[in-house]
């Protein structure tokens, strides 16, 4: 079964990006860019991967994590800032506090390759099963 990767951010250019890379990996890819319907799209895609910005207009990535991680969820996390460690730190200081410590970090910009790394495991993890 393919894995379901979902995209919240704000800048296409970043949602169009991870796209195109997880889609070419093999993912079935939705993708966000106004968190105002986040938690529900999270709710109906299921997805195996969820890849969030931190900072973002109106809903903060933070709120929508915490969403997310209150209503208990498998999916790995990968949240995404361009203003520093401080933040991604913060991330995975939440993901700790919901015990959910496997968050993964991405430092905008990435480049392909980062994000190639980031995502190739899970693919292994699919073909494993």
């Amino acid at each position: 079964m393919q894995k379901k990767l979902l995209v919240i951010d704000d800048e296409k250019s970043i949602t169009k990006i991870v796209d195109k890379i997880a889609t070419e990996l093999g993912f079935d890819v939705r993708t966000l860019n106004d968190a105002a319907t986040a938690f529900e799209t999270f709710e109906s895609f299921k997805p195996d991967i969820l890849m969030l910005d931190l900072m973002m207009p109106d809903i903060d990535g933070i709120d929508v994590l915490n969403q997310v991680l209150v209503a208990g969820t498998g999916a790995k996390v990968v949240v995404m800032s361009g203003y520093g460690k401080s933040y991604l730190q913060l991330g995975k200081a939440v993901g700790v506090f919901h015990s959910h410590p496997d968050i993964a970090t991405l430092a905008k910009p990435f480049r392909r390759a980062d994000l190639m790394e980031l995502l190739s495991p899970h693919l292994a993890e699919q073909e494993g099963t």
